[in-house]
């Protein structure tokens, strides 16, 4: 069974191709994977000012956001 892909960016089903944006690293599938709109989709309106977290660097991260 596959289960219908969220874009991390505007929280819209994706129904073509993605990106996977952070991956979930579990077998039995509890922890999905993370995607988003490929780069320039006009299928994409950004709900917020700036991107997703999970599209950040690590580097640019404020300090308190690194573990």
């Amino acid at each position: 069974m596959t289960y219908p892909r969220y874009c991390v960016d505007c929280d819209r089903t994706i129904t073509g191709n993605a990106i996977v944006v952070a991956e979930g690293h579990s077998a039995s599938g509890a922890r999905p994977d993370a995607y988003a709109h490929p780069p320039g989709d006009p299928g994409c309106t950004v709900r917020r000012a700036s991107p997703s977290v999970l599209r950040q660097v690590p580097d640019a991260l404020p300090p308190t956001a690194r573990s």
